[in-house]
């Protein structure tokens, strides 16, 4: 491929990106102005009165309405739908609430070409009461993602992953997240052993609102719960509580030097690894939302979660 300025890119397969949003955002003309020739982006929305549905969007770029959901996600009925109009080998799954470097998307590809299944890895960043909550997410996911080591080792994000159709069963896939939440929880079953992609750590903002923060680990610990429970990390978080109370300075400075630590290897420059002290109270809370709360809001729907394959659409 020629680029304007007479410099070459390495050939690539194309690829079938699916973008699931109810609006057009800027990360939806990141790609766009991404794609090569034979590349397609489907971005895929709910229903007519979406906001997106009515956007006339650029060459290589259609625009799917996949339906309201049932007894699955609004996002995960999305993926559905788009892998089924899909018309390339190669699939990108991502995200519209993130921006995106210039290659974004041919690094992603060429890391899917070199190592099977890969996978961007996320870091989740906000204000407010979302500052208590980063850094033991970083601790207990995002850097474990990295390491790929752990519960969260080898899983695929579903904001940026690519595999492609002879990496699963794709019949089955659809079938099986027309009953899913998590789009990416089932990939990451599907899958098996997802490469992370170490230089592509993704800042992803995410709202701070008290409301807001306790419907996302809701969302996140309660799919955890009712796959595997959720006791060990209760357990857990008591004994961090309980050794920050009895031995505070000993416990603060470790746990602060290890979240410095995890930031500085994932090329992150944040001061609230400063909080991971504070923040231990989040461990225990996050498993106990994960036991005893069964529903949450995303994305303007309300949820309750009885099982893995149980999914209701509450509102």
């Amino acid at each position: 491929m020629t680029r304007e300025d007479g410099s070459t890119t390495p050939a690539r397969e194309p690829a079938t990106v699916l973008l699931p949003t109810l609006e057009w955002t800027p990360a939806c003309d990141d790609l766009a102005g991404q794609l090569r020739a034979d590349d397609e982006l489907l971005v895929i929305c709910d229903s007519e009165s979406d906001p997106v549905a009515s956007t006339d969007p650029p060459e290589r770029v259609e625009v799917l309405v996949a339906g309201e959901p049932q007894g699955c996600s609004g996002k995960a009925n999305a993926m559905a739908h788009g892998i089924e109009r899909a018309e390339n080998d190669r699939f990108v799954w991502t995200d519209a609430d993130f921006r995106r470097e210039d290659d974004w998307l041919d690094r992603l590809i060429a890391e899917g070409e070199a190592h099977g299944p890969a996978t961007a890895i996320p870091f989740f960043y906000g204000g407010g009461w979302w500052l208590l909550w980063e850094p033991w997410t970083v601790l207990f996911s995002t850097f474990l993602f990295y390491l790929g080591v752990g519960s969260w080792g080898g899983n695929a994000w579903g904001g940026g992953v690519t595999f492609t159709r002879d990496d699963l069963d794709v019949d089955a896939l659809i079938a099986d997240l027309r009953q899913a939440l998590s789009d990416d929880g089932l990939l990451s079953e599907r899958l098996g052993e997802t490469h992370p992609i170490r230089s592509m750590v993704v800042r992803v903002e995410v709202p701070g609102g008290f409301r807001s923060v306790i419907d996302r680990q809701t969302r996140f610990t309660r799919l955890t719960h009712v796959r595997e429970g959720m006791y060990d990390a209760v357990v857990v978080g008591i004994g961090l509580i309980g050794a920050a109370v009895a031995f505070p300075s000993v416990t603060a400075a470790l746990v602060t030097g290890v979240a410095a630590v995890a930031y500085a290897l994932l090329g992150v420059r944040r001061w609230t690894f400063l909080l991971a002290f504070p923040g231990i109270v989040t461990v225990a809370l996050g498993g106990l939302l994960g036991i005893f709360r069964s529903e949450f809001e995303w994305a303007g729907r309300r949820y309750r979660l009885n099982g893995p394959e149980d999914v209701e659409v509450v509102d």
